[in-house]
């Protein structure tokens, strides 16, 4: 291609290279150089901007601008100059369109044959290896429930309360019937309520009768400040939503919620115009809380989660209600030092507590009340909820009635399900491989840690101490004793239903949490089921988890070569375990408790090194249109980075190691694809950096990388050395 195949003028044959480059201009060329752009298919197509988000085309542009608003890639403003920051996004997403040199845009490249057939099938909102792997497992426990299902079983047993809970899922002629008559008696006794008193008195009984609070209620959790405790903690009503939606979501997101309330409430007897006019009082009410919530990177961050309070100073918040009798309601016997997890939406909520606001609390306590049971109850309420998901995230959930009915089983019944899931289908060597790589994986920390030259002695020297009393959790938990083997689960021929069981499972449940509540908290159990397709760390534990199901293929193979696997389920282990030195688990020590065992020089130090993270991520594009927040992702970024180093020093022990399989495995595991709603909502809630950027931004902090594949200055995937990032 010759220079003039690019820029080839105006028709009286000048250039003008003197003068601004516009868009249409920076398009057209862009158009010519890649030799045009074809109709986007796949994930390309569902990432694609609407034509008409470049306006005022100029006439002489229109025909050769043509293919490149097709392939969605423009956007901005024809009158508004061509930075030379905007262009290069432009190249960026010519050469994911493209998807044809892994040198210009790694995971575009690797990935190109799966992005272009991808599809997002039903039940699942994100497709790809990783994500479509809960599908495969939901369908494995479907399975297994519909053979438990097609037998006689012993009555009491798991098996017996498996079968009759899926019964009376399926009974969906009794749940018609029924309609909203099992909750009819709360739904009547909050409108009938006259004053604040009363309206927490009907709480309090839902409390006791259902196991649920509507409107305000104290729980237990961990102390984050001692781990070996429990302590209570109090909560209001809050934001459905998140924080950004308030602020900036389109009026098409704000429609498809408010419908969503509205169906709520006149599916439950209001009228319509009722309903909406209700709605709107509560949007707003709403707002104004997530306003004063913590934004959403700050969720983690235990020093501004854990906040305490006495009942004293809780009632001075609420002068207007009777804590003692709520606290009551909730069978905590010792509420001396209480846990806000957000005060500015706890002292937001607050003000709503008195009489002038009961309509809005009675609202507040129907619409909670039916988001909490809607499931149970008749179809015109999961019709509503599929509803709005198609037109807010733009997916599809809707499945047929077995697959829902057998994941309402799956997750109301799950500690008989994961046993079964184990016992059918848990590879014992997949146990023992994933255990000796973490092991390998701790061992490469310690030699990291104790190599880097910004921390001291002291600092090191505790920072190897959380790893060596680190807890693993591979496959399934030691023990499978099980609330559940106390709650009453009947089928329809006994006189249950949904809704009645349900309860008996929260019940069974909330009774175990007040019957141990003035235990120490069992690390040993698992806040994960063996059938989740996820991994995590716990920092009030210090341990890591993973479980049974993402313990398999694509994520793990025993075929596969030893650098494929540690491109997939590797990198998931080694980010885990990052997770214990990123800005959040960096302030837990090695019994889980929040602490300061860092020098101040050297948390200083670290925290330099986090916030040049939040700078490498913040602002990279990761779809036309969709970028990256730094500050919202800045901790999953530093447990990225960190299993990118680790994957690669564990390869590199071996005899010739095949980087090349490695670095591509790496890509296939965050290959996905969703709707382009989905994606603005993640780029703006989620604290994970967008699928691509997992890779490609993983990826171009490594020597590794650019040595295996000769990357050079003018490749895409090109960053210069001295800005790469590292913290661990």
């Amino acid at each position: 291609m010759q220079r003039s195949d690019i820029l080839k003028g105006y028709p009286d044959g000048s250039l003008a290279l003197d003068g601004t480059l516009t868009r249409a201009q920076a398009l057209v060329m862009l158009t010519r150089a890649f030799g045009g752009f074809a109709v986007p298919v796949g994930d390309n197509a569902r990432m694609a901007l609407p034509a008409s988000s470049l306006t005022n085309v100029p006439a002489w542009a229109a025909e050769e601008l043509s293919p490149v608003l097709a392939a969605g890639l423009a956007d901005g403003d024809e009158n508004e100059a061509m930075s030379a920051e905007a262009l290069s996004t432009l190249l960026r997403r010519a050469y994911a369109a493209k998807g044809t040199n892994l040198k210009d845009d790694y995971y575009a490249a690797v990935n190109k044959s799966w992005l272009d057939g991808s599809d997002i099938p039903a039940g699942l909102s994100i497709n790809g290896p990783f994500y479509g792997l809960s599908l495969t497992v939901n369908e494995q426990i479907a399975a297994l429930i519909r053979e438990i299902d097609a037998h006689e079983q012993t009555p009491g047993t798991a098996e017996a309360k498996i079968k009759a809970l899926y019964d009376c899922v399926m009974d969906a002629e009794g749940r018609e019937r029924a309609g909203v008559a099992p909750i009819q008696k709360y739904l009547d006794a909050i409108e009938n309520a006259k004053t604040l008193d009363e309206l927490v008195s009907v709480d309090a009984q839902m409390q006791k009768e259902l196991g649920l609070s509507m409107l305000l209620g104290f729980g237990l959790t961990t102390d984050l400040a001692d781990s070996s405790r429990r302590i209570a903690a109090f909560s209001l009503i809050g934001a459905g939503m998140d924080k950004d939606f308030y602020v900036n979501g389109a009026d098409a997101q704000r429609s498809a919620y408010t419908t969503y309330l509205t169906s709520l409430l006149t599916l439950s007897g209001l009228g319509a115009d009722e309903a909406a006019q209700r709605v709107a009082a509560f949007y707003d009410a709403e707002a104004a809380i997530s306003a004063a919530s913590l934004d959403p990177q700050d969720y983690s961050n235990v020093d501004k989660t854990y906040n305490l309070f006495t009942l004293g100073e809780l009632k001075t918040l609420l002068p207007n209600v009777d804590l003692d009798a709520v606290l009551a309601a909730s069978g905590i016997e010792n509420a001396e030092r209480i846990m806000v997890s957000d005060v500015g939406a706890l002292k937001a909520a607050a003000a709503l507590y008195d009489d002038a606001h009961l309509a809005l609390l009675k609202t507040a306590a129907r619409l909670a009340l039916l988001q909490s049971v809607a499931t149970s109850l008749n179809q015109g309420f999961m019709d509503a909820y599929f509803d709005f998901v198609l037109a807010y995230y733009g997916v599809d959930a809707r499945q047929s009635n077995e697959q829902i009915a057998a994941q309402q089983v799956q997750a109301l019944l799950a500690d008989y399900l994961s046993r079964a899931y184990v016992d059918e289908y848990f590879s014992a060597k997949a146990k023992a491989d994933v255990e000796e790589m973490i092991g390998e994986f701790i061992a490469i920390y310690k030699e990291r840690i104790l190599a880097q030259d910004w921390m001291s002695a002291e600092t090191k020297a505790k920072a190897v101490k959380k790893l060596d009393t680190m807890g693993v959790k591979v496959g399934y938990p030691d023990s499978w004793e099980s609330c559940l083997d106390r709650a009453e689960i009947k089928s329809p021929a006994e006189g249950g239903s949904f809704f009645s069981n349900v309860i008996a499972i929260q019940m069974a449940m909330k009774q175990d949490v007040l019957a141990h509540q003035n235990d120490a908290p069992d690390k040993s159990e698992w806040i994960m089921t063996p059938f989740t397709v996820n991994a995590c760390y716990n920092p009030s534990a210090n341990d890591i988890t993973f479980p049974a199901a993402i313990l398999q293929s694509p994520l793990y193979d025993v075929n596969a070569s030893r650098e494929e696997n540690l491109g997939g389920i590797g990198y998931i282990i080694a980010h885990e375990i990052t997770h214990a030195f990123d800005n959040n688990g960096a302030k837990f020590d090695e019994n889980g408790s929040a602490a300061d065992w860092w020098t101040a020089e050297d948390y200083a130090a670290f925290r330099q090194k986090c916030q040049a993270v939040a700078e490498w991520y913040d602002g990279q594009e990761a779809y036309p249109g969709i970028a990256c927040s730094g500050a919202l992702t800045i901790s999953e970024n530093v447990a990225d980075l960190g299993a990118a180093k680790c994957i690669v020093a564990a390869a590199k022990k071996l005899d010739h190691p095949d980087l090349d399989k490695l670095f591509r495995a790496v890509a296939n595991t965050w290959a996905s694809t969703t709707s382009r709603q989905m994606r603005e909502y993640l780029a703006v809630t989620d604290v994970h950096a967008p699928d691509k950027l997992r890779c490609n931004r993983v990826l171009q902090t490594l020597p590794e990388f650019y040595t295996t594949y000769g990357i050079q200055p003018g490749d895409g995937m090109w960053t210069a050395p001295e800005t790469r990032v590292s913290v661990w």
